[in-house]
C-alpha cells in the first residue's frame, strides 16, 4: 500500500473535473439557448453560421428594400392616377367643345378649365416625391423603362496595393531636448487630425524631450507618438484607420497609413517650430499606390462581345509594377480602336441602331479593372493559346447593372442583385399636351387625338409600374422563403437542442455527484495503512 500517491483519488479527481466542466458547458448552453457560445464550441460551425447570418440579414433587408420600392412605385402610380383622371376630363371638355351648339364664350370657358387642368398636371409632375426624390419630372427617366441601365464589368483583383509611408527627414531624436508641446495637425487619408501635445503627462513629455540615440529610447518615443495620433483619430470620430509606426535602422521615424491604394495619404501640416511632429517627421506628403501585380500580357488579339456584337481587341501590354490607371487607360484605348472599327464597318453613327457607344475603363480603389458600357454587357475571352484576358482578371469578371438615370432597387443579399426601373417625364410638355387648345371646334377635334396619345403614354407608364410592382411582390415572397429556410439551417448549426442538452446535463450532474462520493472514498483508502502501524 502506498500513501505518497493516491492513484485512485487522482483518477477520481480527473473524472470529477471533466464531469464538472461538461456540466458547466451544458448549463451555459441551456441558459443561452445556443449550442455555439464561443469559437471553441464548434470552430467550423461558427464560421458557417456567421456566413449564413450575413445572408439572412441581407435577405431580410432586401425584402424591406423591395417593399420600399413598391411604396415608391405606388406613390408615383397614385399621382399618375390623378393625371389620368385629368386627361380624361380634358378629353371630355374637348369633345364637348367640338360640338356645334357651343358659342365662342362657351368654348372660352371650356378652354380656361383646360388651362387649369394642364397646370395641375405640371404641378403633379413637379411636386410628386418619395423620400425627397422627385418621381415624375424626368429625373428618374431611363432609356427604356424597367431594367435599362449601364453595365459595369469588373475584373478580379490584379493589383498590389501599398499604403502611404511617411519617413522623417531627420533622425527622430534630433532637437528632442528643445521639443515644444503644442497642438499640431497631421492629415491622414485626406482627414485633418489634431493632436494636442500639451495634454501629455509629465512622464510622457519626458519620453519625447529626453530622447537619446539608444534604440530603446527612440522606440519608446515612436510608440508614444503613434499611440497619441491614434487616440486623436478616435477622438475626432472620423472614419480613418489607425496608423502604425516604427524607427528604421537609420533612426528615422516611419508612419504608415492603415489604408492602402491611391487614396492612402499622410501629410504633416504644422508650423510649430520644434513641435513633436516637426522634429520627428517634418513637412512631408506621401501617397499610396495601386500597381499591376499580374503576369505580363502579350498584347495579342482576344474576343470581346458587347451588346451581342462580336469584336476583336488587341490587348495592351501590361507589366508587373505598371500603375493601374495606366493599364486601364491603355485597355480603354484598345477597346475604342475596336469599337470605332466596328461602327465604321457597320456604317452607323451615334443614335442609330447597332451603334456601339464609347466604353470607359477605370481602375478601382481595390485593384480591379472596371469596364463601363451603355451598349450592353461586355464579356472577354482568350483565344486558344493566349492568356491576356485571364492575366488581367477579366475571365473572372462580373457584370452588373448600375443606374442609368432611373432608380435601382437592391433586392438581394449580394452584389449585383438589383432591379433598375425608370419613370418618364409625366408633365404636359413631355405628354405633348402643352399646346392643347379647344377654343374652336376644329382645334377641339384635333385635341382629341393629342389627348388620346397622352392617355396612352400615361397608361403605358402605369402598366410598366404595375409590372415591376408585381415582380417586386414575387421577389419579396421569394426572399422571405429563402430567409426562412436559411434561418432554419443556421438554427440547426447554432441553436442548442434543449432536450438533448438537458439529458447531457443530467448525466454530467449525476456523474459529478458520483465522482464526489467516490473521491471521498478514495481519500479514505490510505488510512488503512494505520492498521499496519499498530
Amino acid at each position: 500500500m502506498r500513501i505518497n500517491h493516491n492513484i485512485a483519488a487522482a483518477n477520481t479527481h480527473r473524472q470529477l473535473t471533466g464531469n464538472t466542466a461538461a456540466a458547466s458547458k451544458s448549463l451555459e448552453k441551456l441558459s443561452s439557448g445556443l449550442r455555439i457560445n464561443r469559437a471553441g464550441d464548434d470552430a467550423a460551425g461558427l464560421a458557417i453560421s456567421e456566413k449564413m447570418r450575413a445572408q439572412i440579414r441581407g435577405l431580410d433587408m432586401a425584402a424591406k428594400n423591395a417593399q420600399d420600392g413598391i411604396s415608391l412605385i405606388q406613390t408615383a402610380e397614385g399621382a399618375l392616377n390623378e393625371t389620368h383622371s385629368i386627361l380624361q376630363r380634358m378629353r371630355e371638355l374637348a369633345d364637348q367643345s367640338a360640338n356645334g351648339t357651343n358659342t365662342a364664350d362657351d368654348r372660352a370657358a371650356l378652354q380656361e378649365e383646360v388651362k387649369q387642368l394642364k397646370d395641375e398636371i405640371d404641378r403633379i409632375g413637379n411636386t410628386t416625391e418619395f423620400n425627397t426624390q422627385k418621381l415624375l419630372n424626368g429625373n428618374l427617366k431611363s432609356a427604356g423603362g424597367a431594367n435599362v441601365a449601364a453595365d459595369a464589368t469588373t475584373s478580379a483583383v490584379i493589383a498590389k496595393l501599398s499604403g502611404a509611408l511617411s519617413t522623417g527627414a531627420a533622425v527622430i531624436n534630433q532637437n528632442a531636448s528643445s521639443t515644444v508641446f503644442q497642438q499640431e495637425t497631421i492629415s491622414i487619408d485626406g482627414t485633418d487630425i489634431k493632436i494636442d501635445w500639451q495634454n501629455l503627462s509629465t512622464a510622457e513629455k519626458g519620453i519625447l524631450s529626453g530622447m537619446t540615440t539608444s534604440s530603446a529610447s527612440r522606440n519608446a518615443a515612436a510608440d508614444l507618438i503613434v499611440s497619441k495620433i491614434n487616440e486623436a483619430i478616435d477622438k475626432s470620430g472620423s472614419n480613418v484607420a489607425h496608423i502604425t509606426g516604427y524607427v528604421d535602422s537609420t533612426g528615422h521615424l516611419n508612419l504608415k497609413s492603415g489604408s492602402e491604394g491611391i487614396d492612402s495619404k499622410i501629410t504633416t501640416t504644422t508650423s510649430v517650430t520644434n513641435g513633436v511632429l516637426t522634429n520627428a517627421i517634418g513637412a512631408t506628403a506621401t501617397t499610396g499606390s495601386t500597381k499591376y501585380n499580374g503576369t505580363t500580357t502579350a498584347g495579342v488579339a482576344v474576343d470581346m462581345q458587347i451588346g451581342g456584337q462580336q469584336l476583336q481587341v488587341t490587348m495592351p501590354v501590361a507589366t508587373a509594377g505598371d500603375d493601374m490607371a495606366t493599364v486601364a487607360a491603355n485597355l480603354q484605348a484598345a477597346i475604342k480602336t475596336a469599337v470605332d472599327a466596328r461602327n465604321t464597318a457597320n456604317g452607323v453613327t451615334a443614335g442609330q441602331k447597332g451603334y456601339i457607344d464609347e466604353v470607359v475603363v477605370n481602375a478601382t480603389k481595390d485593384g480591379r479593372l472596371e469596364v463601363l458600357s451603355n451598349s450592353g454587357p461586355i464579356t472577354f475571352s482568350d483565344r486558344t493559346g493566349t492568356t491576356d484576358v485571364q492575366n488581367l482578371g477579366l475571365s473572372q469578371a462580373q457584370t452588373e447593372s448600375s443606374s442609368g438615370g432611373g432608380v435601382t432597387f437592391q433586392i438581394g443579399a449580394n452584389r449585383g442583385q438589383t432591379i433598375s426601373f425608370g419613370i418618364g417625364d409625366m408633365r404636359s410638355a413631355a405628354l405633348g399636351i402643352s399646346g392643347v387648345d379647344i377654343g374652336s371646334a376644329t382645334s377641339a377635334s384635333q385635341a382629341l387625338d393629342t389627348l388620346d396619345s397622352a392617355i396612352k403614354n400615361v397608361s403605358s407608364q402605369r402598366s410598366k409600374m404595375g409590372a415591376v410592382q408585381n415582380r417586386l411582390e414575387h421577389t419579396i415572397n421569394n426572399l422571405q422563403t429563402a430567409s426562412e429556410n436559411l434561418t432554419a439551417a443556421e438554427s440547426r448549426i447554432r441553436d442548442v437542442d434543449m432536450a438533448k442538452e438537458m439529458m447531457d446535463f443530467t448525466k454530467s450532474n449525476i456523474l459529478s455527484q458520483a465522482a464526489q462520493a467516490m473521491l471521498a472514498q478514495a481519500n479514505q483508502q490510505p488510512q488503512g495503512v494505520l492498521q499496519l502501524l499498530r
